[in-house]
This record gives C-alpha cells, structure tokens and sequence, in this order.
C-alpha cells in the first residue's frame, strides 16, 4: 500500500531534517571549541584537524546526521555522559 504525502508536508519534513542537520553540525562545532577550550589537568589535548578529528569526512557526516545522534544531542549534555554513552551503548558503526 502506497501513501503520498501533500507538497506543504514533504517541505515540512525536509526542513525538520535541515534543522536536525543544523543541529548536528552546531553541537559539533560547540563540542570542538570545548574541547580546545579545556585545560583541565590529566585531559588529553585535542590533536589533528579542528573539523575532522582526522576521521574520513564522509564517516563524520554519517555520524553527526544519524538518528542517533541527533537523540543524542538532546539527553546528552556533558563529556562524562557521552563517554559512558559509547562506551556502554555503541557497538558498531553503520
């Protein structure tokens, strides 16, 4: 069975995904400056490229607009939590 969706609502749905896109890219960025950003003593200084952390850009693409992420961004608000996020939720890279 084949559902259309009307114009107005296809637009409706691609802004939210430019949206989410935004959001994915500005929480990164954010989380670059706060890395660079940070002098804590015993943290491992960021090395390599600002934009890519040397992973293959497409890969970063992948990752940063999946849905995942993108739920991600909303629960989790500290480096701790991420940590612990990948660490006991992620299991592969798709």
């Amino acid at each position: 069975e084949r559902t259309t969706m009307s114009r107005s609502a296809l637009w409706r749905q691609e802004a939210n995904v430019q949206e989410r896109e935004r959001q994915a890219d500005d929480a990164f960025l954010e989380a670059v400056e706060a890395g660079k950003n940070n002098r804590v003593k015993g943290l491992v200084p960021l090395h390599g490229s600002n934009d890519t952390f040397n992973m293959n850009p497409i890969l970063l693409r992948a990752i940063t607009r999946s849905h995942y992420f993108q739920k991600c961004l909303q629960e989790i608000q500290d480096w701790n939590r991420l940590v612990d996020e990948i660490y006991y939720e992620v299991k592969h890279l798709q």
